[in-house]
């Protein structure tokens, strides 16, 4: 859905990219986290966005640390830190400077924190979606539980993807078998395991999230992200709320005069995908303000 993918070895981790286009970078950085055993969060979701933003950017698409076809984190480090170290690694590796960060959902927190950690490397930062960054509790978990489909199933990966949407019929098939695929890997089915039955998922990534999300609020609250920021965010999305991305948009505009924020409506938690004339134009617009 994006083309012929590229690889590259990041620390003995071997990353899959996208890469189309030429000019300003723009990374595209999706949501979810390892080993969730009913879908897996892939790049294809962006396949309405890659090919009109390369038309007049350079467009990278890349598997966060153990997910998509990205090799799985060393030493069992299944935490949002590493992830947020590979990716800085990841950028730094294809020597890109600044970048138009975009980040959904849990991308949304890698972006964030990349632009507080690497600000030699980000020129503005868009957010999209995000209960795991802004105030308060996310709601993904009560969301997305009780599927009646088996977990690692074709049926589950549409049933999650279908749940996020405001409109089921959004879902086209490829993207739930670039899902499904993902799912069926050995390395994710070991992911799976480990933060699952290893429990993980709770004793490491979770209870490391926590205070990750409360540094990088306080983080913003004191000096801001530092580069201008939008926030995109689809009005219909069950994951989160609409008063969440407000109390978001309070805490960044408050140090950002700048900054502006964008509802979609009639969008679930992937406005990007479900609406992607309206999320493109957008984004241009963004874009060249800045260069104005």
């Amino acid at each position: 859905m994006l083309g012929t993918p590229k690889w590259i070895e990041i620390n003995g981790i071997r990353t899959r990219y996208f890469d189309k286009g030429a000019g300003e970078p723009i990374a595209l950085i999706t949501g979810g986290n390892f080993g969730s055993p009913s879908s897996a969060s892939v790049v294809e979701i962006w396949h309405g966005n890659f090919e009109v933003l390369s038309r007049q950017y350079r467009v990278i698409a890349f598997d966060k640390l153990g997910q998509g076809h990205t090799d799985n984190p060393a030493n069992d480090d299944y935490r949002m830190q590493a992830v947020v170290a590979h990716a800085a690694s990841f950028l730094s590796a294809l020597g890109l400077r600044g970048i138009h960060i975009v980040g959904q959902s849990r991308g949304a927190m890698l972006a964030a924190r990349l632009t507080l950690e690497c600000p030699e490397l980000i020129r503005s930062c868009t957010l999209v979606n995000t209960g795991t960054l802004s105030p308060g509790v996310g709601l993904n978990e009560v969301e997305l539980s009780g599927c009646p489909f088996p977990p690692v199933s074709r049926e589950s990966q549409r049933w999650v993807f279908e749940r996020c949407a405001y409109r089921p019929e959004s879902i086209v098939e490829p993207l739930v078998e670039a899902g499904y695929e993902v799912l069926r890997l050995p390395k994710y089915q070991e992911a799976v395991m480990k933060m699952t039955r290893g429990g993980l998922a709770e004793t490491l990534f979770l209870r490391q999230l926590a205070p990750l999300k409360r540094e990088t609020l306080q983080w913003i609250s004191d000096a801001g992200l530092g580069r201008p920021t939008q926030i995109i965010w689809g009005y219909n999305d069950h994951t989160t709320t609409l008063e969440a991305a407000v109390d978001l948009f309070q805490l960044i505009s408050s140090r950002d005069a700048g900054a502006s924020f964008h509802l979609i409506n009639e969008a679930g938690h992937h406005p990007f995908h479900e609406h992607p004339a309206q999320f493109n134009a957008i984004m241009l617009e963004f874009l060249a303000r800045l260069r104005r």
